[in-house]
């Protein structure tokens, strides 16, 4: 009896501390060390400054659309607009997503810098060197080759300053929602010069969020096996800021992520901020060292994706992304929270029906719960065999709490009876279809 009463205290106790971690876990709490080491991090790295004077004035994005020439790209799956005025991919709608289950108007993610929902991605070199002209979000760049983007056809983008130095962008498109770029920098002079590359997500405002506590929605990085999840508010009180040798970054809505994949084997530094706008951005904190009459080359790829299982966990074994399968937000419970949605997945291929899908998967765990369950049943069934003896002792010591106590657990010692045994499989079953609900949301279709 006493083993069964450690067993059922143990169970009961997880089954409390994984209903609090999923529903009401508190923020993860900066020691003292951590801060020590995020100075650190602030203060090795002397890399430039990606901050640019800009003065925008927000207009329509009818008008901003029209405002600069732009490099139409096209697949399957998206469609969208390259600004040749900085060289940004700031125009994105995905083709086979609805904004209304039955309605033709097509989800646009991304927007140009000076409309109120600009979102968009820039991406080249800086220097320290204030005596180099870069490039910037106000320099129009030529095209050269292809004027249309497509998955058989990259682009090439081109601009040259006035001390020689010729900066190139050659970008191409998947059959689905990978940008690979190619930023080369070609030094024709016969000085030597150093160059670090970044890239840049710029969003000016928060979205429409369902601000729900077990789905993210914010900026979103992988740094060294480490999951980095920050609230829009969050960065707007106070920046975050990494180094890391490997890893991706970027901003994470319900059901679409925007991200950055930044070179790899080489290290990088990862910040978000708010400065009148949202930004996620890497740097390196090595140069690459630009000899006379020579030039460099850096790679790096972009990936704005509708968060679909089978596409995220694509690219993540295709261009081994570590952990970018955490772009879909698992949440604590991953070994539970994947398979069960893959459970739901397989019934609403089989079925077509996601209500059918549903009371597929509960019938499934129900059968895996059934020893469970029965044990309860039992259970429950000799404390109602109990009932009249129970009573009798209520009504003879009702005047005595504590002999009716010691009444009542000599009588369940005596028939063998936990009185908590009734509930504790309900309360195990509890997490299980709690997280139901969190691949529900997790649900693009």
């Amino acid at each position: 009896m006493d083993s069964k009463n450690t067993i059922a205290a143990i169970a009961l106790s997880s089954a409390v501390i994984v209903l609090y971690s999923l529903f009401f876990i508190p923020e993860e709490s900066t020691t003292s060390q951590n801060l020590v080491e995020k100075e650190k991090i602030e203060q090795s790295t002397d890399t430039p400054s990606l901050d640019q004077k800009e003065t925008l004035i927000e207009i329509s994005r009818k008008d901003a659309l029209i405002e600069s020439e732009r490099v139409e790209f096209e697949n399957s799956n998206i469609i969208g607009t390259i600004a040749l005025k900085g060289a940004a991919i700031d125009d994105l709608t995905f083709k086979n997503y609805n904004v209304e289950l039955e309605g033709d108007e097509k989800i646009i993610l991304l927007g140009p810098r000076n409309i109120k929902e600009g979102y968009l991605i820039e991406s080249g070199f800086v220097t320290s060197d204030k005596n180099i002209d870069i490039p910037t979000s106000e320099t129009t760049w030529s095209i050269k080759g292809n004027k249309k983007l497509t998955e058989n056809s990259p682009i090439k983008l081109s601009w040259t300053n006035d001390q020689g130095i010729t900066f190139e962008k050659e970008i191409s498109l998947d059959d689905k929602y990978l940008f690979s770029i190619k930023q080369r920098v070609i030094n024709k002079t016969s000085e030597k010069y150093d160059f670090y590359s970044y890239g840049q997500i710029i969003r000016n405002e928060i979205p429409d969020i369902i601000d729900f506590l077990i789905l993210h929605e914010g900026l979103i990085a992988t740094l060294d096996d480490e999951l980095i999840e920050e609230d829009y508010d969050d960065i707007q009180e106070k920046k975050f800021t990494k180094t890391a040798q490997k890893g991706w970054l970027g901003i994470s809505d319900k059901y679409w992520i925007t991200s950055l994949i930044p070179p790899q084997n080489k290290e990088f530094k990862t910040t978000f901020d708010y400065k009148d706008k949202f930004r996620a951005n890497f740097i390196a904190t090595e140069p690459l060292e630009l000899g006379p009459n020579n030039s460099i080359e850096e790679n790096l790829q972009i990936i704005v994706a509708a968060k679909r299982v089978d596409v995220i966990d694509g690219y993540a074994n295709s261009l081994a992304i570590d952990k970018f399968d955490l772009v879909i937000d698992w949440g604590f419970l991953y070994f539970i929270t994947k398979p069960l949605f893959f459970g739901i997945d397989y019934f609403f291929k089989l079925l077509g029906n996601y209500g059918l899908a549903i009371i597929a998967i509960t019938i499934c765990i129900r059968l895996v719960f059934f020893p469970l369950a029965n044990f309860s049943f039992r259970s429950m069934a000799k404390m109602k065999a109990l009932t009249p003896e129970m009573v009798r002792l209520k009504e003879l010591h009702k005047n005595d709490k504590m002999k009716l106590q010691q009444e009542m657990m000599a009588l369940y010692k005596k028939e063998k009876v936990n009185p908590m045994s009734g509930c504790l499989p309900i309360l195990v079953q509890i997490p299980v279809f709690s997280l139901c609900i969190k691949c529900y949301l997790l649900q693009l279709k």
